[in-house]
């Protein structure tokens, strides 16, 4: 699983040494290197424009229920509605 990207940068990282062990040892027995893991772990972190807002907020996503007959209806009307509707009444 090699990365396409042909510009590379060094990275010194500190990390505890038991950590670094386990991901050694994670790293060869799946074939791939500590790079490897980093860079597709950082790949894979959002960039700031998908993480700014959400595609649709829950008000666009309820929007057309604004003018609905059923907006000043209660849960009881509603279903009601729904039974009558359902079984012909």
């Amino acid at each position: 699983m090699k990365t396409s990207s042909t510009e590379k940068s060094k990275l010194t990282l500190s990390v505890r040494k038991s950590s670094l062990e386990n991901a050694r040892k994670y790293a060869k027995e799946h074939g791939t290197t500590l790079s490897l893991l980093v860079d597709n772990y950082l790949n894979n972190i959002p960039s700031q424009e998908e993480t700014t807002k959400p595609p649709y907020s829950i008000n666009e996503m309820f929007g057309f229920l604004k003018d609905s007959p059923m907006r000043n209806m209660t849960d009881r009307e509603i279903k009601d509605m729904m039974i009558k509707d359902k079984y012909g009444i």
